[in-house]
């Protein structure tokens, strides 16, 4: 969970109602979008440099897109989270 100021007041007002749990900073079985990232990641940034923010963004961009056409590696990379969701990858 977040420990910022208005979350805690939030979960404070909110204490009967919700079950916190503090979870490692980077967890992928917790969430995994970050297979994915750490795939865009390698794919678009991976040493090399850009001499503009828009150069990198168009790489990721260019990354990305490339994911959209390819839904089944998407379901791949989120491996067990899927199964758990039913949904095959």
């Amino acid at each position: 969970y977040h420990t910022s100021r208005p979350m805690t007041e939030f979960f404070a007002v909110h204490a009967a109602r919700l079950t916190k749990f503090q979870l490692p900073a980077y967890s992928p079985d917790f969430n995994p979008i970050e297979f994915l990232w750490k795939k865009v990641k390698k794919q678009a940034t991976h040493l090399k440099y850009f001499p503009t923010f828009e150069a990198l963004s168009e790489s990721v961009d260019t990354a990305l897109g490339q994911f959209a056409d390819l839904p089944h590696e998407i379901l791949a990379l989120m491996g067990r989270y899927c199964e758990s969701l039913g949904t095959q990858a």
